[in-house]
């Protein structure tokens, strides 16, 4: 049977109950990896003074702890038995535990000086990313086997990626909430925190633990009574990391999380500063409505992605989103400009696609690694392969807000001055548009070397199922 001719079986399709229970996971998802940076700039740095480059440190070393945390959580996952499963309990925990460490990193007391808030913005932020780890890697396991089908899987990450696209929608409406709603906005973000922690990372995080099904969970437990002995912790990580489709996925996610995030890091001083001409109450409100602008075009693009993908090729789909996020990143020039302020709407159209297609195509790229690497290894070990990818890219990540608080620093940024100079402005832009056209052309270029098609990736599930059974 040809790829053209493919359907997906009636018993690979997952109900569309079970996807939205799911899906909703990516509201809580995307607002753990963000939140604490987007609100902690405008409260820790603008409103209680502390500096760029501190903010940058307090969110770097958190996210190298959670990192090297990831490995190990993918393997408990991957190995973990109990009557409810080897993902949902640990997703349950994690989102109570995500909940409640969240309100704490904004109830630093405001008499703390520069030495004591660092200390208390590093210490909640590292429980907080802790937290997530709990939450993260097996909620991204369990979307990794909701179905063995190549086209299915996609469609199962446009739910996630609707999602994934509301909490980029809710997010960009933290700080303007905290500074716009609140005469106080440390108040502001006590509240925020609030609502977002009970709400978002309590409520929508256990639903996956809730809806969710382990389709591989008795092939997993099956596979380690039928192993002698298992594969060593250094040594699964060993042989993920020389993966070609593993080290494909991680280099092109690296190199746009790397770059996009000092560009996003930037962003929210170009549009005060550059913008709006100092103004940080209509600074913070325009780039949160760009923000919304992302997430508008995100739910038109998730229907759009995902026919894209299920019919030319998920790689084929994410080339074409990268050239067109290729010149988004030369148009922020142009359209972050005073006398036009809000011509800068237009950036939501030429670069959210991509970040759509990394909610959506990503994982579904992820989840025919799993396969790929069963056949090679024999081991089924979604969590192993989720956190790995974490981990290393996390890694990466860690250091872009370390580099975005020292890009500030070299362009001479003060943040006692309403109005920044000129010369400090500029560099700022160059940094703001150079670190976008990177990430969309590195990206492109590692893209050409990913291996598995939707040929490849039938011919895998065909091997698999001969050998182990279907599931």
């Amino acid at each position: 049977m040809s790829a053209e001719d493919y359907n997906t079986k009636k018993v690979d399709k997952v109900p569309i109950r079970q996807k939205i229970g799911v899906g909703i996971g990516g509201f809580p998802f995307h607002n753990g990896t963000y939140a604490v940076q987007y609100m902690a700039q405008p409260i820790y740095q603008i409103v209680l003074g502390l500096s760029p480059i501190l903010v940058g440190l307090a969110m770097t070393i958190p996210r190298i702890v959670d990192a090297f945390t990831d490995p190990i959580m993918g393997m408990i996952s991957d190995r973990y038995s109990s009557r409810w499963g080897r993902r949902r309990p640990f997703i349950f925990i994690g989102a109570i535990m995500m909940a409640l460490t969240y309100i704490m990193i904004w109830m630093v007391p405001r008499t703390f000086g520069e030495g004591a808030m660092f200390t208390w913005l590093v210490t909640t932020s590292i429980l907080f990313f802790l937290a997530y780890t709990i939450f993260s890697v097996p909620v991204t396991s369990l979307t990794y086997e909701l179905t063995p089908d190549y086209r299915e899987r996609t469609r199962v990450m446009a739910f996630w990626g609707f999602f994934f696209s509301a909490g980029n929608l809710a997010i960009n409406w933290y700080s303007p909430a905290a500074t716009n709603l609140f005469e106080d906005p440390l108040i502001g973000a006590r509240w925020v925190s609030v609502v977002a922690g009970l709400l978002i990372f309590g409520a929508m995080g256990m639903m996956p633990a809730i809806f969710g099904k382990e389709r591989f969970y008795e092939l997993a437990k099956k596979k380690r009574k039928q192993k002698k002995e298992r594969i060593g912790f250094f040594k699964a990580i060993k042989q993920l990391t020389v993966s070609r489709p593993m080290l494909v996925l991680i280099s092109m996610i690296l190199a746009l999380n790397f770059c996009a995030t000092i560009a996003g890091s930037l962003a929210q001083y170009i549009v005060i500063y550059h913008v709006k001409g100092g103004d940080l109450a209509a600074g913070i409100a325009l780039n949160a409505l760009n923000g919304t602008g992302f997430a508008i075009v995100g739910f038109a693009a998730i229907p759009v992605i995902t026919k894209l993908a299920n019919k030319f090729g998920k790689r084929k789909s994410m080339s074409f989103v990268l050239i067109l996020a290729l010149f988004g990143g030369v148009a922020k020039w142009f359209i972050f400009t005073p006398e036009f302020p809000y011509l800068l709407l237009l950036d939501s159209i030429l670069n959210g696609p991509v970040w759509v297609a990394i909610g959506v195509i990503i994982p579904s790229m992820m989840a025919d690694l799993c396969d790929y690497d069963e056949l090679k290894y024999g081991e089924r070990r979604e969590g192993m392969i989720s956190s790995v990818y974490s981990w290393i890219t996390k890694f990466g990540l860690s250091f872009t807000f370390l580099f975005s608080g020292i890009a500030l620093a070299l362009s001479e940024f003060d943040e006692s001055l309403e109005m920044q100079s000129s010369g400090t402005l500029l560099e700022m832009r160059i940094w703001f548009v150079g670190a976008s056209v990177a990430a969309a052309l590195v990206a492109l270029i590692i893209l050409r070397y990913y291996p598995i098609s939707e040929k490849v990736a039938m011919q895998t599930r065909k091997a698999l199922e001969k050998t182990r059974g279907k599931v």
